[in-house]
């Protein structure tokens, strides 16, 4: 497989878990974690790929990984999203489970609903 078909490849599964991100269930953003692993895999493989045989066309690989990049951007918001409507929750509901920051690294314990309503 060349560098490129393999970016591509990370393109779609990135896509794939855009999209499986838009369905609020367990089950859609565990599939969403699935694709995401399968994009780091094609990202490490055209790296791979790269080092072992220069690409012939570098101007449509790097097309490519322009449009990889603007799609992975597009994810790291979908996640922290997540992350915030998380938090949000936990502190709006009490909920004693820990919050997590996009990074995925637990924070401090929620402030209670009363501090929320203060701030906003």
């Amino acid at each position: 497989m060349a560098a490129i078909d393999s970016v591509r490849t990370a393109r779609e599964s990135i896509s794939l878990a855009i999209r499986a991100c838009a369905a609020v269930d367990a089950a859609h953003l565990h599939r969403a974690t699935g694709f995401l692993e399968a994009a780091g895999m094609s990202v490490r493989l055209a790296e791979a790929e790269i080092r072992a045989i220069p690409p012939l066309d570098s101007a449509k690989l790097r097309r490519e990984t322009i449009l990889l990049k603007r799609q992975i951007g597009i994810m790291m918001r979908v996640i922290d999203g997540c992350a915030a409507l998380r938090r949000g929750l936990s502190a709006r509901l009490g909920d004693p489970a820990p919050a997590y920051t996009p990074q995925g690294h637990p924070v401090g314990a929620p402030p209670g609903a009363a501090a929320i309503e203060l701030h906003g």
